[in-house]
């Protein structure tokens, strides 16, 4: 089968579209046929070696972790699916025409859910619907300030709170305004024009999806009791102490349960993906190279098959 494989950390030049044994399974996992692949900074990063403390690489190691495809081959134990089952979930080494999957972390794609929008939908997705409903826990009558809201993760959580009908502030810059307001959302703060803190004072929660100063300045904002969450780094605690808030710093947990909720709101067209641009397996390092720029304007999407 092919793969997207690296050999060393390094630049995106370390990619490259290798023909590889196809993949044995254990009797708690799926063999998935991948049809798409959702591109993610975490894929670019964990080339790059920002990530071999916590999470060390075996090389040569295939890129990727979220997906939407065919189950292919069922372990022993597995009796939640059946052979061609549309799912899409986690994997390890999504980059590829197969790739090896525990259950846990796969669930079916709905018939009205196509795999180019349920590829873009695990990490960005699952993280968006855990800091909102578990974190912030949004509820009718809260204001959530969303830092980033136009991003990755922070496009899902602006669809699931205004859904869940909290009040939301997203700060955005350029054509990135304009596509919040086509969310409904209830205000929108330029953030190379205006200061947060001038438009968003005493809110109920701060998401924050960017990090730094802005993570920073956002301890201000948040009125005694609430809470701020982050996926960027790890909390001051002494900054949210003096500010009198919770503080926590979100990181995701792959779960089927919530795959199947993410994609309930998919159905319910209260969560609608922002797609960008789709390449193909062999053009993955154009691809990861655009996550890392930052310059798309929505989920970049490997097609496979």
């Amino acid at each position: 089968m092919k793969a997207i494989r690296i050999h060393e950390y390094g630049d995106v030049g370390e990619l490259k579209l290798e023909e590889v044994p196809r993949l044995s399974i254990t009797d708690d996992q799926i063999l998935v046929r991948i049809r798409d692949a959702g591109v993610n900074p975490i894929d670019w990063k964990i080339r790059q070696g920002y990530m071999k403390q916590v999470m060390p690489a075996t090389f040569p190691l295939t890129m990727g972790q979220d997906f939407a495809g065919e189950v292919a081959e069922l372990g022993k134990k597995v009796d939640e699916f059946t052979v061609s089952d549309r799912v899409f979930g986690f994997a390890e080494g999504t980059y590829a025409e197969y790739a090896s999957a525990p259950v846990s972390t796969v669930a079916a794609i709905p018939g009205s859910i196509d795999f180019a929008t349920a590829a873009a939908l695990p990490t960005a997705g699952l993280t968006a619907l855990q800091i909102i409903r578990d974190v912030v826990c949004a509820k009718p009558g809260m204001t959530i300030l969303i830092q980033g809201a136009a991003g990755g993760v922070g496009s899902y959580a602006t669809q699931i709170a205004t859904f869940l009908e909290a009040r939301v502030i997203g700060t955005a810059v350029g054509g990135d305004i304009e596509y919040l307001k086509s969310l409904g959302i209830d205000e929108v703060i330029d953030y190379k024009r205006e200061r947060f803190e001038d438009k968003a004072k005493g809110v109920d929660a701060v998401v924050d999806l960017v990090g730094g100063e802005t993570l920073a300045r956002s301890f201000s904002v948040v009125k005694k009791g609430g809470v701020l969450a982050t996926t960027v780094q790890p909390i001051d605690e002494t900054a949210a102490e003096r500010a009198g808030i919770r503080a926590v710093h979100v990181l995701m947990k792959r779960n089927a349960a919530d795959l199947v909720d993410l994609a309930k709101f998919v159905v319910m067209r209260a969560v609608k993906p922002r797609l960008g641009q789709t390449l193909s397996l062999a053009e993955a390092k154009q691809a990861q190279e655009l996550s890392e720029a930052g310059g798309t304007h929505g989920k970049v999407i490997l097609k496979v098959a």
